[in-house]
């Protein structure tokens, strides 16, 4: 299984869609009161075909035999006062399919991702994790990720 990366198209879309809520439900198995099901296939499919022409995102897709395998979602920002950081690039969401794994389509995608990231004008990446993803957090560390920060968060119900 040969597997490459490029730029997502608008016709893409609904791959990337169908991956998307894929990851969503992993991560409302990790933890229901956190993470929320914001949106349908539909509407993920309207939302990542957008962000495909957007001048500060990028969307790229794994393929691999003419199908959609993996995505990954980058947001660039020059100035967030919130998160005190400048001309940063957020990989927001990285997707590799169950059935594609161990292919090196994940490390594919972060490549590109950091390709991606410095044509946004980015002078650094960054992601958050979920906590009980162990896999990933070693799989990013594997990649020159570092921990930087902690979310954190109370139930007030």
């Amino acid at each position: 299984m040969t597997v490459t990366v490029r730029r997502a198209r608008r016709e893409d879309a609904r791959a990337i869609a169908e991956l998307a809520i894929d990851l969503v439900i992993q991560h409302q198995n990790y933890d229901a009161r956190r993470f929320s099901r914001l949106a349908s296939t539909e509407q993920a499919e309207w939302f990542y075909g957008n962000q495909t022409d957007a001048q500060d995102a990028a969307v790229l897709v794994a393929e691999s035999d003419g199908a959609v395998v993996g995505f990954a979602y980058i947001g660039f920002e020059a100035r967030n006062f919130a998160a005190l950081l400048e001309n940063a690039a957020w990989l927001h969401d990285i997707y590799v399919d169950q059935a594609a794994r161990g292919k090196n389509a994940g490390r594919l995608l972060i490549e590109k991702a950091i390709e991606a990231a410095k044509e946004l004008g980015a002078d650094k990446l960054l992601l958050s994790v979920a906590a009980q993803n162990e896999f990933a957090r070693e799989f990013f560390e594997r990649q020159g990720f570092r921990p930087t920060m902690i979310e954190m968060m109370l139930d007030l119900s």
